[in-house]
């Protein structure tokens, strides 16, 4: 348990580093209404939001090849996803925010980097409202989300193979709790296709597999806003459909694979937010203001290489989609 602890505290560092930027500009949102915050914290976590999805989807399989009775494997990898350039920033003109005026439209998603003279400031467009003006938050700069994740998987008769995951909920104090359960199944199409049947080295196979993702951090007071049980709490169900077909080789396995996959982030903001506005009177939001959804579904391809070295394996991918993901990884694997 100490070591599965210590391979989620790296998890959680990533998430803790989300905690941590989207805090202030959270706290800078409200500022302009709950409503409108609502829109301007959607729009600057949506990279997160999606490619967090995008990785629990990754890292499933590392050969098209399915166990044979009794055969099973422990696999650690990182699925690293990187946030396109179009998703770096985004037009606050375009959010059609309500009783503000915006001056320059342009501003960073968290994944995005741009200095406070390029970003967008945003305004009461009337005196005596609950708003106040402020220049748009900065990113983080950090384009990548990489997602640690151990998994085990054991040959079932008929060709079948059962994989998991699963972490219990891991408190670590100030820093937040994490856990993550998934599941899924690899079946084998060989003995159905005479052409692969007939060729000792090719495999193909269907894969199904869904991991849940449920994860909680405090948010704080600072600056103008004061917050009361703040707390940013992610969860995210991810879902992953394809056809597997490789080549493996005494040392060598080739991989490929490609379908649907479907993905359902939801960042959660409780808490209540009070502060004061240009006219000096006090207003306060929440309890617990809103829900953001991130959703994504679509096609997807990957292409990998596995080396084996007796028991132990290594492996590295690359998935092509709206979110490319790198994933490497080794593992303990007995056939």
């Amino acid at each position: 348990m100490k070591f599965i602890k210590r391979i989620f505290s790296l998890l959680l560092a990533v998430f803790i580093s989300v905690s941590a930027f989207s805090q202030e500009p959270l706290r800078n949102f409200f500022q302009a209404g709950e409503e409108n915050a609502r829109i301007l914290t959607k729009a600057y976590l949506q990279p997160y939001g999606e490619m967090l999805g995008t990785s629990l989807n990754a890292g499933w399989y590392n050969t098209a090849k399915v166990h044979k009775l009794g055969g099973f494997d422990l696999t650690f990898s990182v699925m690293n996803a990187v946030a396109p350039s179009s998703a770096k920033s985004f037009d606050v003109g375009e959010l059609n925010l309500n009783g503000l005026n915006v001056q320059g439209n342009t501003a960073p998603t968290i994944a995005g980097d741009m200095p406070e003279a390029d970003r967008a400031v945003l305004s009461p467009s009337a005196p005596g409202g609950d708003m106040v003006e402020f220049t748009m938050p900065n990113g983080s700069g950090n384009d990548k989300l990489p997602v640690p994740m151990l998994q085990a998987a054991v040959g079932l008769p008929f060709n079948t193979e059962v994989m998991a995951r699963f972490v219990p909920k891991m408190d670590f104090g100030d820093a937040g709790e994490v856990n993550v359960i998934g599941f899924g199944l690899k079946h084998s199409l060989k003995d159905y296709i005479p052409f692969v049947k007939r060729v000792p080295f090719l495999q193909m196979s269907l894969l199904a597999a869904y991991t849940d993702f449920n994860s909680s951090y405090g948010v704080g007071s600072g600056g103008m806003m004061q917050v009361e049980n703040g707390e940013l709490a992610i969860s995210s169900g991810a879902f992953t459909s394809r056809l597997l077909v490789g080549a493996n080789f005494p040392v060598v396995a080739i991989y490929t694979g490609v379908g649907y996959g479907s993905t359902n982030s939801d960042f959660d903001v409780k808490g209540t937010y009070t502060y004061t506005n240009d006219s000096s009177q006090e207003v306060s939001i929440g309890p617990d203001p809103f829900t953001l959804g991130y959703k994504t579904t679509g096609i997807d391809f990957n292409a990998g290489l596995r080396l084996r070295l007796g028991f132990l394996a290594l492996h590295a991918d690359y998935t092509v989609g709206d979110y490319s993901v790198l994933t490497a990884g080794v593992g303990i694997n007995i056939r």
